[in-house]
């Protein structure tokens, strides 16, 4: 029987209505595959053998009360498996940034999605930067007088962290706006790292989208429309999710990154696009598959696993 070991959040924090982990998880046990789930933290080399404790896993999808059933933890050499999907959620600290290190001296006959080293080099808002000439106006900063002075010539900005996601600590301003220098001192507090200002688009209410790409190619679009009073799509912040479709702009746009991808070898991502402009490249644990399969789209997990073991 076919073995997949999945780094992954704590089970018993996964909200599974929205989780793609969880529906990735679900689609492979459909399929006969036995499921094994590990934390990061466990992960460990000695002589060469990579190892971690491990748990047998199976995965009720109609009973979110009990959505896992767990086996006791056993620690086992990560060569004895054929897959293994390195799915936590970021942040992207240097916990995780060891642990591609780790998982990319496995041997190659274990695959890993994404590609450990994939996963390493193109952190999700930095590696948009590739394509400077499909962003809006981006600047990557620490430093307050140059954030100010985009922020002056560029008008209303997004500023938002470089390593957190679903929309968190983002926030809208300008530099007539009394709490811009709060907003801004806010983020650079947060961490050592910069921060991101980019210009604002104000179409983002009717062009928000969620571009899922399997092995470079598109496979399904997700709009995304900001609640009412906030310009923040992100359906983990109250955005709603809409089946969508993308512009020949977009296409071509989507065609370019995808090349990339490939070269990359990042074998799922999540393209965001606002107004028909690169905003990130989500490659650590994409996400939205549950809400795009819901609203009409195509069904992820099931083209997932159809396109590993194709």
């Amino acid at each position: 029987m076919t073995k997949i070991a999945v780094q992954m959040d704590p089970p018993e924090n996964i909200k599974i209505k929205g989780d793609t982990t969880f529906a990735l998880m679900a689609e492979a046990q459909s399929r006969g595959i036995e499921l094994f789930e590990f934390q990061p933290g466990s992960l460990t080399i000695e002589n060469g053998e990579i190892t971690a404790r491990l748990c047998s896993a199976k995965v009720h999808p109609d009973n979110p009360k009990q959505s896992f059933t767990l086996g006791a933890p056993c620690r086992q050499p990560l060569n004895d498996f054929e897959v293994i999907l390195i799915r936590q959620d970021p942040p992207f600290d240097m916990a995780y940034y060891s642990n591609t290190y780790l998982l990319e001296l496995l041997a190659p006959s274990t695959r890993i999605l994404n590609n450990p080293r994939a996963i390493r080099n193109t952190p999700e808002k930095l590696s948009a930067l590739h394509f400077p000439h499909l962003m809006a106006a981006t600047l990557i900063s620490h430093d307050r007088e140059l954030i100010t002075d985009f922020a002056r010539r560029t008008g209303e900005v997004v500023l938002k962290p470089l390593s957190l996601f679903g929309g968190e600590m983002i926030v809208r301003s300008n530099v007539d706006d009394p709490k811009f220098t709060n907003h801004m001192d806010m983020l650079l507090a947060h961490s050592a790292e910069p921060i991101v200002a980019q210009e604002f688009l104000p179409n983002v209410k009717d062009t928000d989208k969620r571009v899922m790409m399997l092995q470079g190619e598109v496979v399904g679009v997700l709009g995304r429309i900001p609640a009412e009073g906030t310009f923040v799509a992100n359906v983990h912040s109250g955005g709603r999710p809409v089946l969508s479709s993308l512009t020949p702009k977009e296409e071509q746009a989507c065609r370019e990154v995808g090349s990339k991808l490939k070269q990359w070898d990042v074998f799922f991502a999540g393209l965001d696009l606002i107004d028909e402009r690169l905003s990130e490249i989500n490659v650590t644990s994409p996400t939205l598959t549950v809400e795009l399969k819901a609203v009409g789209g195509p069904d992820i997990p099931k083209l997932y696993w159809d396109a590993v073991f194709a």
